[in-house]
């Protein structure tokens, strides 16, 4: 079974990038008016060379509309596909890009590092890309990347309006604005609908790893934003860290109604009552334990609504 650490690595390169860095605030692009596609704002076309400060508070030109696409999260990796980019992605992070399943076939610049999570910067040179997009974290490589002249955009999405404006930024720094605000639109569209069909709010406990400790999530991380979107009230609302500890007996004094986990987690919703304590656990006793798709809720990309739709049936059943 993995460790927590090893667990939380993977989450980051999932691009839940709260987990590994603060972001900075969406900066303009010179050239190119990223505005804000979810209010529908018309994103203006881009043009070349543009420069745009990213969230890591960088500033960084563009020369021209990029060919040779690198990626360094699977979330990044989804979204330049969507784009309908995938013919300029030379590079992916690793065998976590695994959607669409064109990226599986692309050359994986991952595995350096203590953890095997940084980049090989060797590898990366040699493809010659003219964009590398990543998200939060990293920042010695990163520096080490600028330094050999690639140019380097991080994005780090930390709610779901936040992925959306990411994706509109995205689509002007490879030169897919209209792809962008079309993907977005659709994007938005869809999470209306399902927070529109929330019969009632209710109570939940997400589950980030166990073993033997309890991990789960915290008010300023990406998943706390869809759990609220969804319908639900997490009981981690007092939380002070973005992936705190939390112990079995405070959850069973919390009384969730709900208990979400992932497949990373946990084997089976039978698995997770079989722990010792936690039939106390209010969801647990009534066999509400629901396992999510983690690529679907964990990853800030094109397919996060059909994470919302999974917890919202999760919360409430399927609904017409």
């Amino acid at each position: 079974m993995r460790t927590t650490r090893t667990i939380l690595s993977l989450l980051c390169l999932a691009s839940v990038a709260a987990a590994c860095g603060d972001g900075g605030s969406p900066g303009p692009a010179t050239g190119a008016t990223a505005g804000s596609p979810q209010s529908g704002v018309m994103v203006t076309p881009s043009t070349f060379p543009l420069t745009i400060t990213d969230d890591d508070g960088r500033s960084v030109t563009i020369e021209a509309e990029p060919q040779r696409i690198v990626t360094f999260a699977p979330s990044m990796t989804e979204i330049v596909f969507a784009l309908g980019l995938g013919d300029r992605l030379v590079g992916v992070s690793g065998p976590f890009d695994d959607y669409p399943a064109q990226a599986q076939a692309i050359d994986e610049v991952g595995g350096a590092g203590e953890f095997g999570v940084d980049p090989n910067l060797e590898n990366v040179v040699a493809l010659e890309p003219d964009l590398f997009l990543t998200i939060a974290g990293g920042d010695p490589w990163k520096e080490q990347l600028r330094d050999l002249g690639v140019p380097v955009v991080t994005f780090n999405a930390t709610d779901f309006d936040d992925l959306l404006d990411d994706i509109g930024r995205i689509g002007v720094v490879t030169g897919a604005t209209r792809e962008a605000e079309v993907l977005v639109a659709d994007m938005a569209e869809q999470a209306d609908a399902v927070s529109a069909a929330i019969p009632e709010r209710t109570t939940c406990f997400f589950e980030v790893y166990f073993g033997p400790d309890l991990t789960t999530v915290g008010p300023n991380t990406f998943i706390y934003d869809l759990l609220e979107r969804a319908g639900c009230d997490p009981v981690t609302a007092e939380a002070t860290s973005d992936y705190p500890q939390w112990s079995v007996e405070d959850l069973v004094a919390d009384g969730p109604e709900v208990y979400l986990a992932t497949q990373e987690s946990a084997k089976s919703p039978s698995a997770i009552a079989e722990r010792p304590g936690f039939q106390g656990i209010r969801a647990v006793a009534n066999g509400a334990i629901v396992l999510l798709d983690s690529d679907l809720v964990t990853r800030p990309g094109p397919r996060v609504v059909q994470g919302l739709q999974e917890i919202s049936t999760a919360l409430f059943g399927p609904r017409d």
